[in-house]
């Protein structure tokens, strides 16, 4: 049995330790992010909402007006007499104008739908650009640390021998100096990194409160790109299926030319008092067809408006086309740019720099060359390592740019630590 003690203590745990285990961040791959994003971003959610709004039109377009039903009565003021009326009215398009009405809707849709795909896929590009920036910043970070801590001890050693009178102070100041600034850049960076942290949170819908974690690796050149063509892009498609819709539209207006044909049938009947006859009543059954004469309004107007509209929908695609092109080989040459940049360092300028500084040591251990130099040699062979990064951080971004991102299914898969 438990104390009174302990009772206590341990509802005191309890109640303390689970608003902190709540308060805990998200942890995430690049992967992940794109599908919380997928789950939570509300400007997507609000996109998607598009395709309900073209269901609703679908399910409208095409149908009949509805029926008229009339009922008349009249009385003679002076005498028995009366009559009254029923009829029932149905107006039927002509030239297919419902058909047509009903596949413009269904264009619309399939548009909506490809609109909700390239949001997605921008969202996606969005989210992994960022999440390639703020790994490659945190390598970064790390990389200065180590710069920093080469700079201080670089600089602690130009002091010493200044004071010893075995060097020069001015290049002790020289090398302080340029400690502050590697302090400056990294806390630079740091602020640099708060912001990309803030813009990546707006887009994965993160709750207030509630921190991320980008994890993961930049993996090395060459990485294969299996991206759609440019013209299978959501976008491309998307203004095609508007074409398909103008095209649909410009038919329509042309078959409302015509206005509905009205077909009817009508019952009355009709009292009458013919003295010195008694009063007799007169049941009448009708049918009834009535066609608009297209004589003053033939739609010229709405027709010519639809047939702008195609022609710009038409040129439309042709800009989505061109610009889904352009973006992508700008990408490809940028890809091949940073690929083959990336295989210099790593095949002739980071060994050398490495083997450099392995020879500076060595000569340092056996006394022949000074502190200073194996020092300034291994500050070389961090920057080195640091525009390998850049590059590295570079050719993921084009990789994305190239199309080479695959939109995963929106379910989560975000792990709390």
């Amino acid at each position: 049995m438990f104390s009174r003690y302990s009772l206590s203590t341990f509802f005191f745990l309890v109640f303390w330790t689970a608003p902190l285990a709540s308060a805990s961040g998200i942890t995430l791959t690049p992967d992940d992010a794109v599908e919380h994003a997928l789950k939570h971003n509300p400007a997507l959610a609000a996109v998607r909402l598009g395709i309900e709004e073209a269901r609703g039109r679908l399910q409208d377009s095409g149908r009949l007006s509805n029926p008229e039903f009339e009922v008349e009565w009249n009385r003679t003021l002076k005498s028995a007499e009366s009559g009254s009326r029923l009829s029932l009215t149905q107006r039927f398009p002509v030239a297919g104008r419902l058909r047509l009405q009903k596949a413009v809707s269904r264009a619309q849709l399939a548009a909506a739908e490809l609109e909700v795909r390239e949001a997605e896929r921008k969202l996606a590009v969005d989210v992994r650009v960022l999440a390639v920036k703020l790994i490659a910043m945190r390598e970064q970070r790390d990389l200065r640390s180590r710069q920093l801590a080469n700079a201080k001890e670089l600089t602690e050693f130009l002091r010493r021998s200044a004071e010893a009178g075995e060097g020069a102070l001015t290049d002790a100041s020289q090398a302080e100096l340029e400690t502050r600034l590697m302090e400056i850049e990294k806390l630079q960076i740091a602020a640099e990194e708060a912001s990309l942290l803030t813009e990546f949170r707006l887009l994965l819908g993160a709750a207030p409160g509630e921190s991320l974690n980008v994890v993961g690796t930049l993996a090395a050149p060459p990485l294969a790109v299996v991206g759609d063509a440019a013209g299978q892009r959501p976008d491309v498609l998307a203004a095609k299926s508007r074409v398909d819709a103008a095209r649909f539209a410009v038919n329509e207006e042309r078959a409302r030319r015509v206005e509905d044909i009205g077909v009817g049938l009508s019952f009355s009947q009709e009292r009458t008092v013919d003295d010195p006859n008694p009063l007799q009543t007169d049941r009448i059954l009708g049918f009834r067809v009535s066609v608009p004469l297209p004589l003053w309004n033939r739609n010229e107007g709405r027709i010519r408006e639809a047939s702008a509209a195609a022609a710009r929908a038409e040129k439309e695609v042709e800009v989505a086309l061109a610009s889904a092109r352009g973006e992508m080989d700008s990408a490809k040459q940028a890809l091949d740019a940073c690929s083959n940049l990336f295989t210099a360092l790593d095949a002739t300028a980071l060994p050398q720099a490495a083997q450099l500084e392995e020879q500076v040591r060595s000569g340092y251990l056996a006394g022949q060359t000074p502190l200073s130099e194996v020092l300034r040699t291994r500050a070389r062979h961090l920057e080195i390592r640091r525009q390998r990064l850049d590059v590295l951080r570079d050719y993921h971004l084009a990789r994305i740019r190239c199309g080479a991102v695959e939109i995963p299914s929106a379910k989560s898969k975000s792990s709390r630590p």
